[in-house]
């Protein structure tokens, strides 16, 4: 049970990153999970920014997990991490979604736990999908495709975050006029992640 995030504004976070929608709708009517289903659902997750796609993939798992708490004792565990991740960071994103962007430094605040929790999700979502391997539906599947792009978002705020850090030492170094203290990047070919264009939090420019 959620204790820090009304019903309402989970309503309003289904609404705005439109995935939870979907798989609560594939869920609720024991629908089929067909490959343009699944092509879809990776699509719509990989566009959006990693803070985002956690808060969708935690609302996701919540539901997975309130349906199979019968069949598998990790789904109670699951369940727990996905709220805790819901109520930390759901009130914030409705914030800056209804109101603009935060200040780089917030957005940085938000970001630095991101990494961790999209890979706390991934592994419940993984040790979920193998309890529940011997019967191949719905959850099982949406379960490895969770986890699948939690991971992907996983090194994508990694990269980010580095990003953020290089810039800071960059400035720091520049400022002091100490050029041996300048940091060295290593390249990242950002498309091998997602797409060429990347939307941070919303209404935040990176």
């Amino acid at each position: 049970m959620l204790n820090y995030i009304t019903e309402d504004q989970l309503e309003k976070l289904r609404e705005h990153l439109i995935v939870p929608l979907a798989i609560s709708d594939i869920l609720s009517h024991d629908l089929e999970v067909e490959p343009d289903m699944q092509y879809g659902l990776h699509m719509a997750l990989s566009e959006i920014d990693p803070d985002s796609a956690l808060l969708a993939i935690a609302i996701c798992a919540s539901d997975i997990a309130q349906k199979n708490m019968m069949a598998s004792p990790i789904a109670a565990g699951l369940a727990r991490e996905a709220n805790n991740i819901i109520e930390d960071y759901g009130p914030t994103w409705l914030h800056h979604y209804n109101r603009g962007p935060m200040s780089p430094n917030e957005f940085e605040a938000v970001l630095d736990t991101v990494p961790e929790d999209l890979e706390a999700m991934a592994d419940l979502l993984d040790a979920l999908g193998a309890d529940l391997e011997e019967n191949l539906n719905a959850s099982t599947i949406l379960s490895n495709l969770l986890s699948i792009q939690a991971r992907a978002h996983m090194e994508i705020a990694d990269y980010i975050l580095a990003e953020i850090a290089f810039e800071k030492a960059s400035k720091e170094s520049a400022e002091s006029g100490d050029k041996s203290t300048m940091p060295t990047k290593e390249l990242i070919d950002m498309d091998a992640y997602k797409g060429n264009n990347i939307v941070l939090f919303p209404g935040t420019k990176h």
